[in-house]
Formats: structure tokens, sequence, C-alpha cells
């Protein structure tokens, strides 16, 4: 057995496939493999992945039709040998000691998983530092080891819900998959994560680089945005039947508005009218007195929403442009 699966999803990424390969096999540790799944791409990148194969015997190839990223990673997951599985998208990289500082990390913690910081990379702008907010998460985490129940509901507003930049005791996640069909499918696997560990450890080292660019699938996806709601709403199953719900209700509420109005404001044309529309269909008749308003009142997103609900698309329009005159 080997100790590290690194599962990769690969679809349209010829641009970026030999830099995510690179950073994979010039890792400082040794002891993984790379499930390369190709989901069908009609580019080069099958062609990549052979030559790759042949240069390291570490990197596994598996081919299905097109299915979307999470059946990608659900193949990955299936295959997967490795002690600890970590999830590294086709155009992103990692830094040469990512694999190393993770594997460690997660055996002298114990952890059922752990989490590194990210760098998000413009490739016409550099780079910037991304979550977790170093500063506002040791408000919360005094400890190298935490869970769930350590901490209070706001916390889950600090964190990425991304499956990559984090290291999985296989066990752990074996019974966990992504949703297929749907775009965000890392929000209900984190949150069956976030709820399920017993113990979550860390490191503030930028271990992963995550490149957005034009062609990636959350930039490039705006027909399938209206996903977010079916997620949301998996989300709270999650939290509900775990016996979360009460707890998160009102942290709920904010992470899946802001969400939702996040990904109307990424859109345009007959995407963000279709999105609108459902925004106020979800939201126009919610009664928030019922949830927590002193949270609800330290929250922009609040405030946003008073401002737009009940409101037709014009004004909509109107509070999108004042927004980005205010950029």
């Amino acid at each position: 057995m080997v100790k590290v699966s690194v599962i990769v999803p690969v679809y349209k990424t010829e641009r970026y496939l030999d830099v995510c390969l690179d950073s994979l096999i010039n890792q400082t540790f040794e002891d993984f493999e790379v499930v390369c799944v190709n989901d069908g791409s009609p580019d080069n990148c099958l062609n990549i992945l052979r030559q790759y194969a042949k240069l390291d015997k570490r990197i596994k190839i598996y081919s299905q039709k097109n299915k979307g990223l999470s059946a990608a990673r659900n193949t990955g997951m299936k295959y997967a040998k490795g002690e600890y599985i970590t999830f590294v998208d086709s155009d992103d990289y990692l830094s040469p000691l990512a694999l190393e500082r993770m594997v460690n990390n997660i055996t002298e913690n114990d952890s059922d998983y752990m989490f590194s910081y990210v760098y998000q990379v413009y490739p016409d702008r550099g780079f910037f530092w991304e979550l977790p907010n170093i500063k506002e998460f040791q408000q919360h985490i005094k400890t190298p080891v935490f869970c769930e129940e350590d901490l209070g509901a706001e916390f889950y507003l600090k964190v990425i819900y991304s499956a990559w930049a984090k290291m999985y005791k296989k066990e752990f996640i074996k019974n966990f998959s992504f949703p297929e069909g749907l775009i965000f499918e890392d929000m209900p696997f984190f949150a069956k994560c976030y709820l399920n560990a017993k113990r979550i450890s860390y490191d503030f080292e930028p271990l992963y680089f995550y490149r957005k660019t034009q062609n990636s699938i959350i930039t490039s996806a705006g027909d399938n945005f209206i996903d977010i709601f079916k997620i949301n709403k998996m989300v709270t199953r999650i939290f509900e039947e775990a016996g979360k719900l009460k707890k998160y209700k009102t942290i709920l509420l904010v992470s899946q508005m802001e969400s939702v109005l996040i990904r109307t404001l990424e859109t345009s044309g007959i995407n963000q009218r279709k999105m609108f529309n459902r925004l106020q269909e979800t939201y126009k008749d919610i009664d928030f007195a019922s949830y927590d308003m002193d949270i609800l009142k330290r929250k922009n997103i609040y405030y946003a929403y008073q401002e737009i609900l009940n409101k037709s698309f014009r004004d909509f329009r109107q509070f999108q442009r004042r927004l980005k005159g205010n950029a």
C-alpha cells in the first residue's frame, strides 16, 4: 500500500496539466500514487497523461466518458490505494513540500483530515492570499487540533469549503462521495467532513496553488449556477441529519445567502435573470426575526438582501452597478 493517493480529475486543462503533474512528480515526499481520471477530455490531456505515465510509474490513468468533476473524483476514490487521500484539480499545483508537510501533520496529530493555507493564482496578476484569514482563524482556534464541537457556529464562515488543499484519512472518507451532475459539489462533501471529524489539524504554510482562470469549471459554468440552490438544500439536510441544525441555523442562512448572491452577480443575461428569480422565490418570504438577529445585523449580506428582496430585476441591476462602482 502506498502512503498517499493524489486524485487528479482531468478535463480540458491541456494548457496547465504539465505544471500540475510536474509539481507532483517533484515532491520531496515520494511514497504516493497519482490517480489521474481522464473525464472524457476532448483535447490533448490524455496524450499528456500517457507521456508522464511513461516517465513516472506512480502516475496511473483511468479514463471514463465525461460525467463531470464529481464523478471523476468519485472514480478516483474508488481506485485510490493510499492510506491518505488528497485532491488536486488539474489546472492547479502544489508546493514541492506539500505532501511531506501534509503527511507529517496528519500523522503527528492523528487527524481525520488536515488543511493547508492556499495561494490563489491569477495568471495576469500574480499571487494573493486566500483563506483562511490567519488573524480571524486564530480568534477561534487556539490549539493545533480541533473539531466542530469545540467551536462556535460562526467559525464555519471562516473556512474553505473546497475538497482540495486538504489531506484525509481514506478510512474517514470511505463512505463519503461527491454529488454527481451538479457543480459546487465540494460544499456537501466538506460539510460531512467538518461535522464528522473528531480531529482536524492545519498548516499555515501555503501548500496549494489554486489557479483562477476563465476556463475553470466555476467561471465558465454560468448555465449551471442554478445548482447552488440544490447544493444548499443538501448542506442543510446534512446539518439536520447530524443534529446540528439548531446550532447553525443562522450561520447556514448567512452562508447560503452569500453563495447565492455571489453566483447571481457572477452571471449575466438570461442566466442572471433566472438566478435572481430563484433568489426571490427562495428568500422573499423568509422571516428573519426567527433567526439570530444579533448575528444577522453583523453581516453585510443581511442588509444586501433587505435592499434586493421583493424588488424588480431592474432594481437588482442598479444594485449591481453600485457594487461595481464601490469596488
